[in-house]
């Protein structure tokens, strides 16, 4: 099949799709021309990209990787920053956390989906929200590449992210509220996995005690193989801390 008879199947499909919901909800014409309207806001507003992910991303990732084994995919996102610097030490703040942070010592364990050999020198390239369910879109603060051992593992030293209200006041976040839904992303921490350059994973790891689990309004983001749990630790430089272990299995060939 050529691109453009792709491109007319599914063009096709999608409009004898619609017309089914059109005939089975009575939409009227009026109401066809408020989504026309809508659809102009959207693209105006430059978040075409964002309406698409949250509704069928996660659908096309899981298709994907349907019968792969090794942790779940999930989506990049919009604010990963190439050009990370490379943490030898594993700390993730290029400044003091603010007094009510939670600092996270993460660990775990790099392997091959299929065999679950240990790989050494994986790039683990991580990025987050901070405390304040902020990102640091000049710098790097909570930003950083850091590299699996020998022996396969890795840590990090970071910062327990925190739920964010993304969307507010432009067309997207208007029709989750029509909806009766939230704004909310619960709380995660971004990673790509790479080996010898070769993306193999980009997945997100989500706050076990985030009160949005289910009711981030990415349609299927959050799933049970994706929480961390955590332990509390002794308290550092004035902050509370706890710890999370997550091991992460690779599957050949993945890509981003």
């Amino acid at each position: 099949m050529t691109d453009d008879e792709r491109l007319r199947t599914i063009a096709f499909r999608a409009v004898d799709a619609l017309k089914e919901i059109i005939r089975d909800e009575a939409i009227s014409e009026d109401e066809l021309h408020a989504a026309a309207a809508f659809l102009n806001r959207v693209g105006v507003a430059g978040v075409f990209p964002s309406l698409l992910d949250i509704a069928f991303a996660m659908t096309i990732m899981d298709r994907v990787r349907e019968g792969v084994p090794g942790t779940r995919a999930n989506l990049e996102g919009p604010e990963y920053r190439p050009g990370a610097p490379e943490r030898i030490d594993g700390c993730l703040f290029d400044r003091d956390p603010g007094p009510d942070a939670v600092l996270l010592n993460l660990t775990g364990r790099v392997t091959e989906a299929y065999t679950s050999a240990p790989i050494a020198g994986a790039e683990l390239d991580w990025w987050q929200a901070d405390e304040y369910g902020g990102y640091d879109r000049t710098g790097y603060h909570l930003r950083g590449i850091t590299r699996s051992g020998a022996d396969g593992r890795y840590e990090i030293l970071t910062l327990l992210p925190m739920d964010y209200d993304e969307h507010d006041g432009d067309p997207v976040g208007e029709l989750l509220e029509s909806m009766g839904r939230l704004r909310y992303r619960a709380a995660h921490i971004h990673l790509k996995a790479r080996v010898d350059g070769v993306p193999r994973l980009t997945t997100q790891l989500f706050r076990g005690d985030s009160p949005y689990l289910d009711l981030d309004y990415v349609v299927g983001a959050v799933s049970d193989d994706l929480i961390l749990t955590f332990q509390q630790g002794p308290a550092r430089d004035g902050h509370r801390t706890c710890h999370a272990t997550f091991d992460l299995a690779l599957p050949p060939g993945a890509s981003d």
